[in-house]
Parts: C-alpha cells; structure tokens; sequence
C-alpha cells in the first residue's frame, strides 16, 4: 500500500527509513503520482523504482523576505546504486504540500557482503 509523500507524512517516512536500517539493510524507494502505486513518478534518470535513499528532509511553510508564504514540502535525495560508503548524491525529488500529488513505498534493499 503507498502512502502520501508529504509533510503530514514525513516523521513515519523518516521512521520507517531508520528502521530498515536498523534492521541491516539500505532503504529504496518508488514514488508514484498516483494513490494506486501503478504510474512511478519520473526524473532525468527515468521512473523513481526501488531508488537508493541519500537522505530525506522536510520544510515547513514559511514567508520569504518578499512576504511570500511557501508550501512545506518534502525532498528526497538519491545516492548512486554502487553500494559504497563513499555514496554519491545522484538527484533529488521534492514534492509540494497543496501542490504536487504523490505516494511512495519503501522497501528494505540487502546490502552485498564483501569479503576481504
């Protein structure tokens, strides 16, 4: 089942990832643009299927210097699939509260076993 990816939502993503990696794995995502889970939401790299997750963060609504009010919204960053403690930042995705529309699912990933 997928769950809406946004601000009122983000403390049970955030538990969710820490808990996958609590549990030895590295976290991945799918986010969709639909409650269904059956269209992904794309990027320049292609869908967003089963993608490494770098680090999520919210930010709450807020007034810019011009009294501008701003949405909260919610941004993933990606890090390459290489498996490295060196990962590298890839992409983000953000998505708007009131704004933009989408659900995610987060799966537990196996981290390979190197041996040296």
């Amino acid at each position: 089942m997928a769950t809406a990816l946004n601000s009122e939502n983000y403390a049970g993503l955030n538990e969710s990832i820490l808990t996958i990696l609590k549990s030895g794995k590295r976290p991945t995502i799918s986010i969709y643009t639909n409650a269904e889970a059956t269209t992904y939401a794309v990027d320049t790299y292609g869908e967003i299927k089963e993608r490494d997750i770098k680090s999520a963060s919210f930010t709450d609504s807020y007034k810019d210097n011009d009294g501008n009010t701003h949405n909260p919204y919610v941004s993933i960053h990606f890090k390459d699939a290489d498996n490295s403690i060196q990962s590298t930042f890839i992409d983000y995705f953000t998505t708007t509260d009131y704004v933009d529309d989408h659900w995610y699912i987060l799966t537990g990933a196996d981290i390979p076993r190197r041996r040296f």
